[in-house]
């Protein structure tokens, strides 16, 4: 009876031991894996091709001294203090004159201006006498020519004396201001000015022959650099070359781009994302969701409480997004986080 006894206990506790690893494989089977989950929405796409150049100012100019002169730094109006590195001048501002006495005696301003007044008078008398018959033609267009002489000359002087000063080419920043102390003297031909207009830029570049196909010219472009991120500049492809470099197997592009607040600075390495392919208005995930199983690629869309592997047919992608064009509709609630976990039909609680 004792061995009777002993065997009913062990039979009991086999027998609970596996009651209890079944009701274990039964709660495992009913764990609920945590999601996030997103609405598939329509939304617009552009795939690009992406590059990286230096950007170049499209106007830049460096004015040398046509003549010796005291230095003589001038204001700026727009300031009140002298010009310095950094300031915008308009087309025509006197940035620095050159004081040269000797010079300007020798250009004798006042005496051609007195010439103009003589030369100017005297054929206004001939053209009288002709009228009346006291000269001839050829008198009156003797005079005529001294005093178109003497007006070209006059302007000649204003063009020698403008060497004394200083100007800015174009509107644009000073980025070159040599430093001289005031009143000495400088010489004929010294670097004395160096201005920049980058409201404009462009940017040479080298784009890998596999997608020659796929960059035209008049694609627009997004330009950024590496310091200023958020901001992106608006830019266009506006020449490419047909030759590829038996070396680098890439081909030579330009790109202009629009700067008009000069935020992007002569001389910064930038990223630019040449469009290639615009979609507005299509259905998109997130590109870091989509897997691939068996060879296809799928989502999963969230039924109630369990996750649903969807079959998806995949269009093109930007840096964050894929359009999708068959397998699911608007929407649809796509798992964005905790899908690394999940099987078809696995039950999921939809996290806040």
């Amino acid at each position: 009876m004792n061995n009777y006894s002993n065997l009913m206990v062990v039979i009991t506790l086999v027998l609970a031991f596996y009651a209890c690893g079944g009701d274990r494989s039964n709660q495992s089977a009913e764990t609920t894996t945590p999601v996030w989950v997103e609405d598939v929405h329509s939304r617009t796409i552009e795939e690009y091709v992406t590059t990286t150049g230096t950007a170049k100012a499209v106007k830049t100019s460096e004015v040398k001294s046509e003549m010796n002169g005291a230095y003589r730094l001038q204001l700026n109006p727009k300031t009140g203090r002298p010009y310095r590195l950094g300031d915008i001048v308009e087309a025509g501002a006197v940035i620095i004159r050159l004081e040269n006495k000797e010079y300007e005696n020798n250009v004798q301003l006042e005496s051609k201006k007195l010439q103009i007044q003589i030369t100017e008078k005297e054929w206004e008398g001939q053209q009288s006498l002709l009228e009346k018959g006291g000269t001839t033609e050829k008198e009156v267009n003797n005079a005529k020519t001294s005093f178109i002489n003497a007006k070209l000359d006059l302007e000649n002087a204003y063009i020698t004396l403008g060497k004394m000063e200083i100007k800015a080419p174009f509107r644009g920043v000073i980025v070159n201001l040599p430093y001289y102390t005031e009143n000495v003297e400088v010489a004929s031909g010294s670097v004395m000015l160096g201005v920049m207009d980058y409201s404009k830029m462009y940017l040479e570049t080298q784009f890998p022959e596999n997608v020659m196909t796929k960059v035209k010219v008049g694609q627009k472009v997004k330009v950024t650099n590496y310091n200023i991120k958020a901001d992106t500049l608006q830019g266009k492809l506006t020449q490419l070359s047909p030759a590829v470099n038996e070396e680098t197997r890439t081909f030579a592009g330009f790109i202009e781009i629009e700067n008009p607040d000069l935020k992007l600075r002569p001389g910064m390495f930038a990223k630019a994302d040449v469009i290639t392919v615009k979609k507005d208005s299509v259905l998109a995930v997130p590109k870091e969701i989509i897997t691939t199983r068996r060879g296809n690629k799928i989502v999963f869309a969230v039924d109630r409480s369990s996750a649903e592997e969807k079959i998806i047919e995949t269009g093109i992608s930007d840096d964050q997004y894929t359009e999708v064009v068959k397998g699911l509709n608007k929407g649809e609630k796509v798992v964005v986080k905790g899908y690394e976990w999940l099987r078809n039909r696995s039950k999921v609680k939809v996290m806040k």
